[in-house]
């Protein structure tokens, strides 16, 4: 049957419940809640065994290192002659690992755009549609032909038993990150789903309670309504400032009023559930909300180690302007991180406001390049580039001190779920621009466990592309210690700077000074000279090149050279990120290719900004 919209609003006016027609109601209303969160808790149950059924897996099979593991001087060419990449012949041998090629490709290679700079892999479209289509089935199932008395409290009762889910999604803290492993700035996009999703079944109560209104439901002169009414407009406010060109444009401004509406909503709410009795709903979201607060502060307490050290170091941090748009800010504090996560920091006197939390990608490692632990009190490093608002604000400071200073500073961290790269046999790691930050420390990474004989990677190449040859001031003291120690190790380093701005010249690289010779892939420095006071890394084979990347040859040609599996790790503009997949859906790659022997290559995306 065909239903109109004036039709759907309106029946209600034509019915006249009865006794038992109340109680079904209730009753139903109760038993789908249930089933719903059974069906939610199901999913996170089963992404939970997956997640440690892979664990398991990687612990059982894990290889060993070799006693004829490649040194640095291996070159490229004689890789293939440990262990050829592929023969050409088709195996179906090899099928699982090509179904599972297929899958990667399907879910998360492909992707759909969903906004202006704004895209979703089939795989987050998946869980978005699977939770819209799960409440719309058991919100519109048992309503007597869609009759709005049967859903528009039932509309309610779902969106207020959801509100834990939602803030548990947005949440540093969260137990789903924990069972799942998936990071909590990954999950962002399923809580704005959820909170749309959410908003959509309050509007649909309320209207439909207006609209029986007319007969005698509905009275504003309560308390209990008018919160409601208060509750359902600072919700629908903080989902318009939320869209993402407002977010956007208006970070800070976002970040401050989406916290104060959404507790006037969550209070509000809970006094409008409370008196027909439906408060235990709401407040668990409170609870939720306040768990991930406390755990954070915690943190933070204990990372700058508020009222146990009476050290300065520990409660500041140094900012030193790198270029004219960008920022080194480097914190001594003893707390360890896995690379490639992020931190929230605090800079009371550059914020407008004193407890404003920005978040970052720590560009250093908490361990020493030589494959020890290093001293206690590690250097977090961030490179930061100045924009609008904070960053700008904090790129401003830098030049009005002369480009160094000291700042008061707390840290918050560290989050996030990097990938482990010591299992792979060649790693490909591209960044463009600031993304950076998320390769160096994957790169430092690797080098301390090779150093540390506990990495099984051969071969790292290390692209990055900037528009300004100064922008290599950035890591340049990083870099040159990596290469440096990577050439007593295992490690094969193939070092690429591809530099896009129009007319930028390419720095001159100096002559060898030593008689070691450098085709072995890694580089060797030269004699100290005038070269360190522009903090260039010196060394023969950097290659540095005007013009943008070839991502396909550069893909290409490293996966059908790799002995073993192949990780490729991006991180910059979206652009460069969509370019990326879009290769490794094809070519050897491939579910083809991996039949024929081409090793496996698992793709990591750095997703994690400040507007997401």
């Amino acid at each position: 049957m065909a239903w109109t919209l004036n039709s759907l609003l309106f029946v209600s006016r034509e019915f006249t419940p009865s006794t038992a027609d109340k109680a079904l109601k209730n009753e139903q209303q109760s038993e789908y809640v249930k089933q719903l969160w059974t069906f939610l808790a199901s999913v996170v149950a089963l992404l939970t065994l997956i997640r440690f059924a892979r664990l398991g897996l990687s612990l059982v099979l894990k290889p060993k290192l070799s006693s004829d593991f490649p040194s640095s001087t291996t070159k490229k060419a004689d890789l293939e002659r440990i262990q050829p990449g592929h023969n050409g012949k088709v195996s179906w041998r090899r099928l699982p690992t090509a179904f599972s090629s297929a899958f990667c490709i399907v879910a998360f290679r492909f992707n759909v755009q969903i906004g202006p700079r704004a895209y979703a892999s089939i795989a987050e479209l998946a869980f978005i549609f699977g939770y819209i289509i799960a409440v719309i089935v058991w919100l519109l199932i048992d309503t007597e032909d869609l009759n709005s008395w049967f859903f528009e409290d039932r509309a309610a009762h779902f969106a207020s038993c959801q509100l834990p889910l939602i803030v548990a999604l947005a949440g540093k803290n969260n137990v789903i990150s924990f069972l799942t492993g998936v990071s909590h700035e990954k999950l962002n996009v399923l809580h704005r789903a959820a909170a749309r999703t959410c908003l959509i079944l309050l509007w649909m109560h309320a209207i439909c309670r207006a609209v029986g209104g007319l007969s005698g439901k509905f009275d504003f002169t309560h308390g209990w309504m008018q919160c409601g009414a208060t509750g359902l407009a600072a919700f629908t406010l903080a989902k318009i400032l939320s869209i993402r060109p407002i977010r956007n444009a208006f970070f800070e401004f976002f970040l401050v009023s989406h916290i104060i509406l959404i507790a006037i909503f969550l209070v509000a709410g809970y006094v409008h559930a409370r008196d027909p009795g439906y408060g235990d709903y709401i407040w668990p979201a409170l609870v939720v909300w306040a768990f991930d607060r406390v755990l954070r502060l915690a943190r933070l307490l204990w990372n700058n180690r508020v009222g146990r050290s009476s050290e300065q170091h520990h409660s500041t941090a140094t900012v030193e302007l790198l270029s004219e748009d960008t920022v080194r800010l480097t914190l001594r504090r003893q707390f360890n991180w896995k690379p490639g996560q992020h931190a929230y920091v605090i800079l009371p006197t550059v914020s407008d406001l004193p407890f404003e939390a920005h978040p970052f990608t720590i560009a250093s490692i908490p361990d020493a390049l030589d494959g020890t632990t290093g001293s206690r009190e590690k250097e977090v490093v961030f490179i930061i580039r100045g924009r609008n608002g904070f960053t700008g604000r904090l790129r401003d400071h830098a030049c009005d001190n002369n480009g160094h200073s000291t700042v008061p500073a707390l840290v918050d961290g560290p989050y996030g779920c990097p990938p482990d790269l010591t299992q792979y046999t060649t790693c490909v790691l591209i960044a463009g621009g600031s993304g950076v930050s998320y390769t160096l420390p994957l790169l430092l990474n690797l080098v301390h466990k090779a150093r540390a004989r506990k990495s099984l990677t051969r071969r790292v190449i290390f692209v990055w592309a900037v528009r300004n040859p100064e922008h290599l001031k950035w890591i340049s003291k990083l870099l040159s210690e990596a290469l440096q120690a990577a050439r007593t190790s295992t490690l094969v380093i193939d070092p690429r700077v591809y530099i896009t701005g129009p007319s930028c010249p390419i720095p001159e690289i100096p002559p060898i000074s030593n008689d070691k010779d450098s085709s072995d892939g890694s580089m060797t420095p030269t004699s100290v000279n005038s070269e360190e006071k522009s903090e260039l890394p010196t060394y023969s084979t950097l290659k540095i090149t005007h013009g943008r990347p070839s991502i396909s040859r550069i893909l290409r040609d490293e996966i059908y050279t790799s002995p073993g599996p192949v990780s490729v790790d991006v991180a910059g503009p979206s652009t460069l990120s969509h370019s990326v997949a879009r290769v490794l859906s094809s070519g050897p790659s491939s579910p083809m290719g991996i039949l024929k022997g081409a090793p496996s290559v698992t793709l990591h995306v750095e997703t994690f900004g400040m507007a997401h």
